[in-house]
């Protein structure tokens, strides 16, 4: 039995590779759009959309650097259809980052609504398809702005409840003092380097 040329194996996975990347992102992105599209506002995870955009965008542009030299036109035809797609849904991530941060409320919504011109808020069934008719990529630089403002507060909020937790466990108790009658207070250290710890991170 002839020993196995691993180099050969190597090179013919190499070889595989771009293939590989493009079935593999193609059908992520398929997927990934329509869930985008047309799931329930609420479960759209903003982040990993901008990471799948992102992924897709370099991996398609790899894949197109790879296979430009070669004769394969059906092939970059597919992959360049999908590197268009990419290219076309990237200025929405903005939009998207925007009206699905943390802490968006319905005083947010109002205040969107109040500077677009007309109302904007979710509902039931509503999905960032119905984000895109009602022509809200125009109002992006709006959008972005509540929600950074909208996230701000949701960290404060969630950082004051923190606080509030963490003082929950402290105690102050009184210890007699000696044989004097009266008492000494215990915890009072503790409170101090809580209360030192809060000042700062406010």
């Amino acid at each position: 039995m002839e020993p196995t040329d691993y180099s050969k194996i190597g090179e013919e996975n190499k070889k595989f590779q771009p293939f590989f990347n493009l079935w593999t992102t193609t059908d992520i992105w398929r997927k990934s759009y329509k869930s985008w599209m047309h799931d329930p506002f609420e479960e759209l995870d903003a982040q990993k959309l901008e990471e799948t955009v992102d992924e897709s965008n370099k991996k398609m542009a790899q894949v197109i650097r790879l296979f430009r030299d070669k004769e394969l036109p059906g092939i970059m035809k597919i992959a360049e259809a999908i590197k268009n797609e990419v290219e076309e849904f990237k200025p929405l991530v903005p939009l998207a980052l925007g009206l699905r941060t943390d802490g968006m409320k319905e005083r947010h919504w109002a205040v969107i609504s109040e500077k677009v011109g007309f109302e904007v808020k979710p509902y039931e069934g509503f999905t960032f398809h119905n984000c895109i008719e009602m022509d809200l990529p125009k109002f992006t630089d709006i959008c972005v702005d509540v929600g950074e403002k909208a996230g701000k507060e949701y960290n404060i909020e969630m950082s004051m409840a923190k606080m509030k937790r963490e003082w929950e466990g402290i105690d102050f108790r009184l210890i007699p003092f000696k044989k004097t009658g009266t008492y000494s207070v215990a915890g009072f250290d503790d409170a101090m380097a809580m209360l030192d710890e809060h000042i700062v991170l406010t």
